[in-house]
């Protein structure tokens, strides 16, 4: 099918119509996010079994259709790999679509592909290869080309038919209450696509190599640095890159002048941004410890590591025979942890495991308790 360009109100009424009350679409979307915080809506498609349209929100304010169709609960959208999608349409529309059905994750419960791309997934099921030209397009420039519209129009067209191959497929190995149980996880009503605030330190390069007093800095002006860059919806490093922030934690400025002197060949703030940035760094310095970031990772003791690779054997071997991937079923990271809960009988830590609930319990999260037991 040849995808339809909706660039007017009208002929946005006139889709809606043709969608005759469908409960199944394909969704996807391009945008623009490399010189702002926050990402710019360019294009909306979406497909069905009889239509596809590429719907552009430069065009006209499609604001209140896309809401009609993409916030109703009843409608399942299919997307592939969800979460920038979800983003961008979150702060589009006010609210993030539910109801999402993602064949990534699909894809993630029936083979050992744990992240498999969008073209790899469509040729695996369709043996179609996609034309990823267009892939590094800008989407903000008008008029859109031809293959642009026709690279976006694919990406929903053979979207709506891996979906059928894949529920397919879920309902025959009975995994499909576990996709349920993913997607479920997917929603959470106090998420708004931003960043833990008390983990921005996490997000500098170089901050890992720093003790946790220099880490109070690092925290602190990069917090600084994240409400600046929303702000001015830039991106962060355009407010301040990372190397100026290990160099102000490594070498603290005892007064404006010398920060000035350090950042103003790279930065272009004015004199009240540079004030908020003394004071930012000042303010870290009398920080008490307590409050210093920890990024001291956990440390097993011998016996603790001899489980652990107990443990990690037993989720290679559970995975091969499920035929999925290892880190699906359950990562590294969770299984250190699980360790250290049972060690402290810390229930409530134990309560955020992947491993210990629904369908991962049962397959494998009962047995990884039970051997940690018979090992003490």
């Amino acid at each position: 099918m040849t995808p339809i360009l909706i660039e007017s109100s009208d002929t946005m009424d006139d889709f809606i119509a043709q969608l005759n009350n469908k409960k199944i679409i394909a969704v996807d979307t391009e945008f623009f996010r490399e010189t702002s915080y926050y990402p710019k809506l360019a294009l909306v498609q979406i497909a069905t079994d009889s239509i596809i349209v590429c719907i552009d929100p430069l065009a006209f304010d499609a604001k209140k259709a896309l809401q009609e169709i993409l916030l109703d609960e009843s409608i399942t959208k299919i997307i592939h790999s969800c979460s920038q999608d979800l983003e961008v349409l979150f702060y589009y529309l006010g609210k993030a679509p539910r109801n999402i059905y993602d064949t990534q994750i699909a894809n993630a419960l029936l083979t050992e592909q744990h992240q498999a791309g969008y073209a790899t997934l469509v040729e695996n099921e369709l043996d179609v290869q996609l034309d990823k030209s267009q892939t590094r397009s800008n989407w903000l420039q008008r008029p859109l080309t031809k293959k642009q519209i026709q690279y976006a129009g694919d990406d929903v067209y053979y979207l709506y038919q891996v979906h059928s191959l894949l529920d397919e497929k879920l309902h025959k190995t009975e995994r499909k209450a576990w996709l349920d149980e993913e997607l479920s996880k997917l929603f959470n009503d106090e998420n708004n696509f931003q960043v833990a605030s008390d983990k921005l330190w996490q997000r500098v390069k170089g901050s890992t190599k720093l003790t946790r007093k220099k880490l109070a800095i690092v925290q602190s002006i990069a917090l600084w640095r994240e409400q600046l860059a929303q702000k001015k919806d830039k991106t962060r490093r355009k407010i301040l890159s990372d190397d100026i922030i290990i160099q102000l934690a490594i070498e603290p400025p005892e007064n404006t002048s010398i920060l000035n002197q350090n950042i103003d060949h790279r930065t272009h703030f004015n004199d009240k941004e540079k004030q908020q940035l003394f004071e930012t760094i000042q303010t870290a310095l009398t920080c008490p410890e307590n409050q210093w970031p920890d990024n001291q990772f956990t440390i097993l003791d011998k016996q603790q590591k001899t489980l652990l690779k107990t443990l990690q054997q037993c989720v290679n071997n559970r995975a091969e025979k499920l035929g999925i991937s290892s880190a699906v079923l359950c990562s590294r990271k969770e299984l250190i942890m699980l360790i250290v809960s049972q060690k402290q009988q810390d229930k409530s830590q134990q309560a955020t495991l992947n491993i210990l609930q629904g369908w991962r319990l049962h397959c494998l999260g009962q047995h990884l308790l039970e051997t940690i037991k018979n090992a003490k």
